[in-house]
């Protein structure tokens, strides 16, 4: 008799057991959907609109004039001609396979897929602005490939972050180690 009792109690719980399993299945799944739908934007999102920078007109626009439009560049440059700014903005959303967690898959198949935005921006010696030219590209970005790239980052000198701090106390404008870093995240999924 006991011995039913406890196989009674065990079937009891193994019941429950699977009614939770169902009832958790479902949130789990859309769970995995929102997550599969998630964003991850980098950059300076003005550069994504041609509206916010198509005043800057080449002969007149300066320096002082991009800064104060777009902000701090993600790279600055000198060039034969002048200074060339580089501005980006990156948006990207998960795709389905990167969020299964099981056994690592997502991390080794999964990745994002998005579009950068790049704004390069080139100024004469004199600091006015020559011309500037917009870009809009497809990107997939493995998150096997990102992690590799975040722990070479780690690893490298960051001399896009000091030409940009100089350039900024060149034309007497406030240097953001937040945006900078932001860029060398960008940067480095570019790769």
């Amino acid at each position: 008799m006991a011995a039913r009792v406890i196989d009674l109690a065990a079937g009891r719980r193994t019941v429950a057991v699977m009614r939770n399993l169902y009832a958790v299945l479902p949130c789990v799944a859309a769970g995995g959907l929102v997550l599969a739908a998630c964003s991850v934007t980098y950059g300076n999102k003005a550069v994504a609109s041609a509206s916010s920078y198509e005043g800057l007109k080449p002969g007149r626009a300066t320096k002082a004039d991009v800064y104060e439009t777009l902000g701090q560049p993600s790279d600055v440059l000198e060039m034969e001609k002048g200074v060339l700014w580089t501005y980006r903005y990156r948006k990207a959303k998960n795709n389905l396979v990167g969020n299964i967690p099981l056994f690592g898959v997502g991390l080794i198949a999964g990745g994002k897929n998005g579009d950068v935005y790049t704004v390069l921006v080139l100024f004469d010696r004199k600091g006015v602005l020559l011309s500037r030219t917009a870009d809009r590209r497809k990107l997939y970005t493995s998150n096997l490939a990102s992690l590799k790239r975040s722990v070479d980052d780690m690893m490298e000198d960051n001399s896009s972050h000091r030409r940009v701090e100089a350039e900024m106390k060149k034309i007497g404008k406030p240097f953001s180690e937040e945006a900078a870093r932001e860029s060398r995240l960008l940067e480095s999924s570019l790769d």
